[in-house]
């Protein structure tokens, strides 16, 4: 009976840590607004212009842990973060090397972490920011990912802990005012309460000489569900970018949609559904206003089951990084960065396009 005593009380008070610790994160939860004008750092003045090439990159930099010596227990591999600081920032090098690799004007970039305990702390945002100058590039930044405790992978020391993560735009073009909206759809309580709250991040940037905008749409889609919050998520940028876009507005939807893009669906086959498998995007879900974009010879991002092995026949790729552009905008050239996966498990996607007049 001592023993059967004993052990309720251990069981009794195991309840009540789970309690208060599910209480407490529950408690201090993220709770963002539909939608929240966010701040834009950086005064740039210059205009962007009819007429003109600009050049975009999309960018999942992978919080800078997960690069090619890394894997992700959600795909099926072990680990949690990084083994240390100095392969954060290693990683982080690299990537600061690729965006300026070719001459960029904006940048839509996703997994940038602020402070975290899976990057070791580092302000990702501010140091990329930082790194192509705040005089010629404004930063805006809606968070994705804010949680004050991850509990996952059960881990003594890999678990993820405390992260603050989401996209970030740059551009070296005068901003009006930057949004974060809120996508509709989440997990079940208690998931939810560590889990992430995608958002789209909608950048305004005024026209020289015109009425219209530039609209900017910086998407990190959901990629670990059962496919319905990524419904949910399509409707929602389909109502945004073709009202925008019957009103005279120029749309660019850009960053990582973890679906695979129409026509790229038998280039890189699902071996294994098990772990991350992106559902195909029905190449008439949008308007004949919008068409995709993106590069069929070269991978965007692999399955991190495991550290990168082109040689190893369970490395899977997939084609989920691109552009949705509205038809009052010429693509001219639209193309992968092969980086062979060093420094993200994602490779940026560029692309050149031009403003046509609308007159």
């Amino acid at each position: 009976m001592k023993i059967i005593r004993i052990l309720s009380k251990f069981f009794i008070g195991l309840l009540l840590v789970v309690a208060v610790f599910l209480g407490t994160l529950t408690a201090l939860e993220y709770r963002p607004d539909d939608i929240e004008q966010v701040k834009i750092d950086g005064e740039i003045d210059g205009l962007i212009r009819i007429d003109e090439t600009t050049r975009l990159m999309a960018f999942n930099i992978g919080y800078a842990g997960l690069g090619a010596a890394e894997d992700f227990v959600m795909d099926g591999g072990e680990k949690g973060r990084p083994d240390s600081e100095a392969d954060v920032l290693a990683y982080l090098t690299g990537i600061q090397a690729l965006m300026t690799a070719q001459d960029i004007d904006i940048y839509l970039l996703q997994e940038v972490d602020r402070p975290s305990r899976r990057s070791y702390f580092i302000n990702q945002e501010g140091i990329l920011h930082e790194y192509l100058g705040s005089e010629t590039y404004n930063s805006s930044f809606g968070i994705n990912f804010k949680a004050y405790f991850v509990p996952f992978p059960v881990s003594f020391t890999d678990y993820i802990g405390s992260v603050e993560s989401g996209v970030q735009t740059l551009s070296r073009y005068h901003v009006d005012a930057a949004f974060r909206h809120q996508f509709p759809g989440s997990f079940s309580w208690p998931n939810r309460v560590a889990n992430l709250k995608r958002c789209m991040l909608v950048s305004y940037l005024p026209i020289e000489n015109s009425d219209q905008s530039l609209i900017l749409i910086n998407v990190h889609m959901s990629a670990y569900d059962d496919g319905s919050m990524r419904a949910q998520e399509m409707a929602y940028l389909k109502e945004f970018i073709e009202a925008a876009y019957a009103e005279g507005h120029y749309v660019i939807v850009g960053g990582d949609f973890n679906q695979t893009f129409p026509g790229a669906e038998d280039i890189y086959p699902v071996k294994d559904d098990t772990f991350f498998a992106p559902s195909l995007i029905d190449p008439d879900f949008f308007s004949d206003d919008f068409t995709f974009y993106y590069d069929p010879t070269v991978p965007t991002s692999r399955l991190l089951n495991q550290p990168y092995d082109p040689e190893d026949e369970n490395t899977q790729y997939y084609i989920i990084d691109g552009y949705l552009i509205s038809h009052n905008i010429e693509v001219l050239d639209v193309y992968t960065l092969d980086d062979a996966f060093s420094h993200s498990d994602h490779n940026p996607v560029i692309v050149d396009i031009r403003l046509k007049d609308n007159e």
